[in-house]
């Protein structure tokens, strides 16, 4: 496609949201679908770029990690020929944490190719962007969240006729399951202004063949722990939203973070380091629910006190239980882009 003259020469910033995942919902051998999620859009930590032409004709990243880099050039170039557009630079202001349990790098790929795209004059469909760009063969929700934001429960993708006969062909993560498009949001929803607090443990990252030799390590998982998951983001996590209930939502979190199958699996991966942080959590007067993020190593909570939750993660802090901690709120709108000179 032709560029859009008016754009040659300009920049264009983005910003885009981290998404916080509550839990996978379907990964069983006999269901009528495989994966699903539920998650929600924060500010912070967010993706804040700046994207404009390369006037030295070199594409180049700056500002993130080489494995994120990589793979931000290698988008471009894929761009580059679908839409027929200049050599680009690309600046990551702010950056989104690696295998960390915030969607990093659905969500760079997207907004990066979002923002050049806007520089080529195109307005890319979101989800086939990131098809394109070979993101959300597993999840949609980090393609979701950055068209959206807020809240959302993906159904996941139909499973085909051999499913039963070899799950693990097709429980995988993104990065080695089949080509297929992001699923598509099935509920979507504001999430209350409710503060949301982010924790960063000592937990491990999982990514690469190491994830994928985990992932085949404890799943399929047995259909009724699929059932029921599926009951407590469906009776439980979205109705709560809705409704803006935080005690009912508060019990969902708790249940899926402490009861939910999959769930465990994830939190005995990181071991003691998160399982710790969770345990305190569950016991802390000043923490309503917690959760972790995907396989994390991030976790988050909710709470209706949020100066005395504070006080309870500096004291975390203090003790070398956690790196970090920081209040942020939901994001109900997604990515955001803006022509600059």
């Amino acid at each position: 496609m032709a560029l859009d003259p008016t754009g040659r020469g300009r920049a264009v910033h983005v910003s885009a949201p981290a998404r916080l995942s509550f839990t996978l919902i379907s990964l069983d051998a006999s269901s009528q679908r495989r994966n699903g999620i539920a998650a929600m859009a924060v500010d912070r930590p967010g993706l804040s770029a700046e994207v404009r032409e390369a006037t030295d004709g070199i594409v180049t990243v700056t500002g993130t990690a080489e494995e994120t880099a990589r793979e931000v050039s290698a988008a471009l170039e894929t761009l580059r020929k679908l839409w027929d557009g200049p050599p680009a630079r690309v600046d990551v202001l702010e950056a989104l944490p690696q295998h960390s349990g915030f969607g990093s790098k659905t969500s760079t790929l997207v907004a990066v190719g979002a923002a050049y795209g806007r520089l080529c004059g195109v307005e890319p469909d979101l989800r086939e962007l990131a098809r394109t760009l070979g993101r959300g063969r597993t999840s949609g929700a980090s393609t979701g969240l950055a068209e959206h934001g807020g809240f959302l429960v993906d159904g996941g993708h139909v499973n085909p006729p051999d499913f039963a006969d070899e799950p693990r062909k097709y429980l995988r993560p993104s990065r080695f399951a089949q080509q297929e498009a992001p699923p598509r949001p099935v509920v979507r929803l504001d999430f209350p202004d409710w503060p949301v607090l982010v924790l960063l443990t000592h937990g491990r990252h999982l990514g690469g063949q190491q994830e994928l030799d985990w992932f085949h390590s404890v799943t399929p998982i047995p259909a009724e722990e699929s059932w029921r998951t599926s009951h407590l983001v469906f009776m439980g996590l979205a109705p709560a939203v809705l409704e803006q209930d935080f005690d009912a939502f508060c019990a969902a979190v708790n249940e899926i973070t402490f009861t939910g199958h999959f769930k465990q699996a994830q939190i005995a991966f990181q071991g003691e380091a998160v399982a710790g942080v969770l345990a305190a959590g569950r016991a802390a007067p000043s923490v309503d629910a917690i959760a972790l993020s995907v396989t994390g190593p991030a976790c988050f909570a909710f709470t209706r006190r949020p100066q005395a939750a504070e006080r309870w993660a500096w004291d975390l802090k203090r003790r070398g239980a956690i790196r970090d901690f920081w209040f942020t709120r939901a994001n109900n709108h997604g990515l955001a882009t803006t022509a600059v000179s």
